[in-house]
């Protein structure tokens, strides 16, 4: 594990030293500086470890100014014996906010560079980039953790955990039923959720225009239609997102069809009312298509296995 550490620990990790070396003896070692580990915890099979391939933690005073940060961007086996090394911490009372995944190529946050006693919790966002509001690159999952009240203290040896939350989502979609052809599509999902407050509440200010996460469908041996996008949280609680199917070629939409309005929350709901948000990350949609082109297309979908209904109970189609 390489931690990239700023120099205001380092600086910290000396005025302590030295105010501590006269009492710090082999005799007595109960004031010498001890070892402060964070470690990530998560309950079995909620994550893929392999997602979380750097961690950045963030600490702030307990009244929720910022002190400095610890950087990890090379994790090469996450996993529950992880842990980021603060032992430069002096004794006192911290807020801990951990983003893992946030690589800097996707996320940023705002302000874009924290000052030291300046900066506060409040203030922090992270951001989703999306560059004339589409994003065409597969993001990186995003994982948060939040310590409110840290205490550290003079011992040996001092443990911390951080519970870890996936605030991502992964969408396959695949079709059935499609004529062979040779146009081009498009998978998009249309949303306004691109930032984050370091609570993990979301932040609906003009930072999050409608933009679209977009991918270009591949085609398997027998013609039909595949992709996968990651996007920021899915909620119950916020229906905005649109799922949709392009056909670039001709500039048309193949999907939604009719009075259907791709409504992507309300089709999970409507396959699976009891749903939970929280621990299913992982979306598989597939698109059963009847009909032809000329006469219009009639749609089913299932959604993680689950049948997609009206609220009437009949099938959509």
């Amino acid at each position: 594990m390489t931690n990239k550490i700023l120099h205001i620990f380092y600086l910290m990790a000396m005025v302590s030293i030295c105010a501590l070396g006269s009492s710090c003896t082999k005799e007595d070692m109960s004031a010498c500086p001890g070892q402060i580990r964070v470690y990530f915890t998560y309950a079995p099979n909620t994550i893929n470890t392999s997602d979380v391939n750097r961690m950045h933690l963030y600490v702030f005073s307990g009244e929720g100014t910022y002190l400095g940060e610890y950087i990890d961007d090379r994790i090469s086996n996450f996993g529950p014996d992880y842990y980021i090394d603060c032992s430069d911490l002096t004794p006192g009372t911290y807020r801990f906010i951990a983003w893992a995944g946030k690589d800097k190529q996707y996320y940023e946050t705002i302000p874009g560079s924290f000052v030291k006693g300046q900066t506060t919790y409040d203030q922090a966002l992270l951001k989703l980039k999306h560059s004339g509001d589409v994003v065409s690159t597969l993001i990186p999952h995003i994982f948060h953790a939040q310590l409110s009240n840290a205490t550290v203290v003079l011992q040996k040896v001092q443990r911390f955990e951080m519970p870890l939350t996936q605030l991502s989502n992964t969408i396959h979609l695949r079709t059935v039923g499609l004529p062979a052809d040779e146009n081009r599509y498009a998978f998009t999902i249309e949303d306004n959720n691109c930032a984050y407050k370091f609570d993990r509440s979301r932040t609906m200010s003009s930072l999050c225009n409608r933009f679209a996460y977009t991918a270009s469908c591949t085609k398997d041996e027998f013609s039909q239609l595949n992709a996968t996008l990651n996007v920021l949280e899915l909620s119950a609680e916020r229906r905005t997102p649109r799922l949709h199917i392009l056909n670039k070629t001709t500039g048309t939409t193949l999907y939604p069809v009719g009075a259907q309005s791709g409504d992507l929350i309300g089709l999970i709901l409507s396959a699976y009312p009891q749903n939970n948000f929280e621990t299913t990350h992982t979306y598989d949609i597939l698109l059963a298509f009847s009909g032809n082109a000329v006469t219009g297309y009639r749609v089913s979908i299932t959604i993680n296995g689950w049948q997609v209904r009206h609220e009437n109970g009949e099938l959509i189609d």
